[in-house]
């Protein structure tokens, strides 16, 4: 009885040691549903893994992932092991440039330039349009920079006020009558010197050299002609050379008098770095020979497109009259010539929209993005951004901002990047290069890249190729236009980066490789 009376003691007493646990279970478990998810370490983890923060590292030799949370590593190891091993892969995939497992960005044959940044390079501000209502359409047209030409009063305002927003030049003024700046002589250029010296300045002009007022073809004599050799103006070509900056101009090439006159100014001073407007052609049909032409001859020379969206062919030709822009296009994209010319020199051209210029410059800033005014080309940032969205990326992102921050700002030129497709993977390979680099190609069989240079043929280039070695192993050779030349090869666990030089022209760059052999001892 005695033992019967302990048993049940014993009993009772092992039902209340497992009350009390469930209820002390139940209150931690209360605890820990209330706790803040950011102070739990499960949570973290989870969170670092979804949202890419820099908890997680990606270690690419061995292609490990490391928490480094202050946990140790034994704890980190329990965390981990509560996380989807899919999930985990996924995220640092895609976190890493090389390999990717987005086939499509691979194969995707249009550009987003609609989220591109812009640097409108041509603009004008006048008394018409005040800076807070170019802002206002800038916002519009996310246009992040515009380099403003007029007059001191109107531009260094606006400078001024919207720090960061604007840029502008030394003005060659045509007011109050036509080439007022060549009038004034020596004391212009002394001032356009001393202007520049403030550094308030990043280049000169729009100085218009042959000029003719109407939008239809051009009939002689032009409104403004200054002669292209004029000691004057090759003295501001100089200055361009001396401070390091552009020096722009507005020269309509009908008349072969002229047009000579123009190529002496063009060899005057190879240091300078001369902006030719309008792509060249203004009040005249385009003509993308001639202008490849120009540009392999002439190295320091540079094209903006402003105004081509009001821009005329000649009445009397086959095509019934039209714009200039829709010259450039095929079903609102560049057609296939001025595609390739846009690539081809995709580090010489920069955009510009032209606002504010000619009698209606007001309506050209009203239509900068939209459709406001009838007496104006439409959207004129919003056709640009349609136009050039059948480039590559890197083409795109050039001629819309980067060659423009280049030459004015000084930045550094971005490297083009490409990504290529190889056993269902997405790699990204990169070339850094002063030239124009496109169409760049990857085979798959062969392993061969395959890429495009241009450059001035009076010059010479050179190229540093990045290569995942994920993507190609082996030793590489490289031929340029089917000759072979001689390479800079460097190579680490990542990476195979290849130098190589080449003469300037439009040249076939073409990396191939060996596959390492491997012999057993």
């Amino acid at each position: 009885m005695k033992l019967k009376s302990i048993q049940n003691n014993y009993l009772s007493l092992l039902i209340l040691i497992i009350i009390i646990s469930l209820i002390i279970g139940c209150t931690e478990q209360k605890k820990l549903t209330t706790v803040n998810p950011d102070e739990s370490i499960d949570n973290k983890i989870v969170q670092v893994v979804n949202n890419a923060t820099p908890l997680v590292e990606q270690t690419t030799k061995a292609g490990a992932v490391t928490i480094d949370n202050g946990s140790s590593p034994s704890e980190n190891d329990s965390k981990i092991a509560d996380i989807s091993t899919k999930q985990v892969t996924a995220q640092t995939d895609a976190a890493l440039p090389t390999p990717s497992t987005h086939k499509t960005s691979c194969i995707s044959q249009t550009t987003d330039t609609e989220h591109m940044d812009v640097f409108d390079s041509h603009a004008h501000i006048t008394s018409k349009v005040s800076a807070s209502q170019i802002i206002l359409e800038m916002d519009k047209a996310g246009v992040s920079m515009t380099n403003l030409y007029g007059d001191d009063s109107n531009t260094l305002g606006a400078v001024s006020q919207y720090p960061g927003r604007f840029i502008t030049f030394v003005d060659p003024s045509d007011s109050p009558q036509p080439s007022t700046w060549l009038t004034q002589g020596q004391a212009f250029v002394t001032s356009a010197e001393a202007r520049l010296k403030t550094g308030k300045y990043y280049g000169i002009g729009e100085a218009n050299l042959r000029y003719y007022g109407s939008h239809t073809v051009p009939i002689p004599p032009p409104d403004i002609y200054v002669v292209p050799d004029n000691p004057l103006w090759l003295q501001l070509v100089d200055l361009s050379a001396q401070y390091h900056v552009p020096i722009s101009f507005h020269f309509v090439p009908d008349d072969p008098v002229a047009n000579a006159a123009f190529e002496k100014m063009l060899s005057h001073n190879k240091d300078a770095t001369l902006i030719w407007a309008h792509l060249g052609f203004n009040n005249m049909p385009l003509n993308s020979t001639t202008l490849n032409d120009f540009l392999l001859r002439y190295p320091h020379l540079y094209l903006d497109t402003a105004g081509i969206q009001g821009m005329f062919d000649p009445p009397g030709s086959q095509d019934i009259q039209k714009f200039n822009w829709d010259r450039l296009m095929t079903n609102g994209l560049l057609n296939k010539d001025w595609k390739q010319f846009f690539e081809t020199w995709n580090s010489r051209i920069l955009v510009a929209s032209d606002a504010g210029g000619g009698q209606n410059g007001l309506q050209r800033w009203l239509n900068y993005e939209s459709n406001t005014a009838d007496d104006a080309p439409p959207n004129a940032i919003g056709h640009w951004r349609s136009l050039t969205s059948n480039l590559d990326a890197n083409a795109a992102r050039n001629i819309l901002s980067s060659n423009s921050r280049v030459l004015f700002l000084k930045e550094q030129k971005p490297p083009y990047t490409y990504l290529v497709l190889s056993d269902d993977q997405c790699y990204s390979i990169s070339v850094s290069s002063a030239s124009s680099v496109s169409a760049l190609t990857f085979n798959q069989g062969t392993k061969a890249i395959t890429f495009t240079v241009a450059d001035s043929t009076a010059t010479a280039g050179s190229a540093v190729i990045t290569i995942p070695t994920a993507l190609v192993k082996g030793k590489f050779t490289a031929s340029v236009d089917g000759k072979n030349v001689q390479i800079n090869e460097k190579s680490n666990s990542a990476d195979t980066i290849v130098t190589l030089e080449y003469a300037g022209g439009i040249r076939t760059v073409v990396l191939s490789v060996s596959p390492t052999i491997t012999t057993s001892s």
